[in-house]
């Protein structure tokens, strides 16, 4: 998480090629660019083309790393999703859970990259679900992947987003038999207005 101090908070996840460390080194250099770049002024499109390009020029032609950035803005109401090659973020408003999705193509694949941005309206006691594709990916019994967390958090009674993530971490792993098959990244945020 990162503050602008304007009532603004920006939660990111990126995820690497593969599992272990080399997709953990992706995914830490795609944050930590992102990080110092917002943070020194840049544009968002601007920093995520930097990484891109970063990404892309490295030495190992099969870098590449998703990005999904969630831009709230307290003070507004509003949420600003930034998506490339990231799995989808998830709305939960009680029962009823909405999707966003990504169309784009990861960072480091292409020169030219584009990133799927979406603005939304919140209120207080919504709750926002960006994960990793190893959450999505542990479930095998849907063909849609999206689907089976968009069920699982429609069944979710508490409004608690450490409880949320709990689940959701517990329900991935139990689903390849206790065993984590893949990285794992879950951040859940309750949005609350003052």
């Amino acid at each position: 998480m990162l503050g602008f101090g304007d009532g603004k908070y920006l939660f990111a996840i990126s995820d690497g090629m593969g599992s272990g460390e080399e997709a953990r080194k992706n995914s830490k250099i795609a944050i930590s660019m992102l990080e110092r770049l917002l943070s020194s002024g840049f544009e968002k499109e601007t920093s995520i083309n930097l990484i891109n390009s970063a990404i892309l020029n490295s030495n190992n032609s099969d870098n590449y790393a998703t990005l999904d950035i969630s831009i709230l803005d307290l003070y507004a109401g509003k949420t600003e999703f930034l998506k490339n090659g990231a799995c989808p973020t998830y709305i939960k408003k009680n029962r009823n859970v909405s999707i966003i999705k990504s169309t784009s193509l990861p960072t480091g694949i292409m020169s030219n990259i584009s990133i799927d941005a979406y603005d939304k309206d919140l209120e207080d006691g919504d709750i926002i679900v960006m994960c990793s594709d190893g959450i999505l990916d542990s479930n095998i019994e849907y063909a849609n992947r999206d689907l089976w967390l968009k069920y699982l958090l429609e069944d979710i009674q508490t409004d608690s987003a450490e409880k949320i993530a709990d689940i959701i971490l517990r329900e991935a792993i139990d689903n390849n038999v206790g065993k984590a098959k893949d990285d794992m990244s879950v951040i859940v945020i309750k949005v609350l207005k003052k």
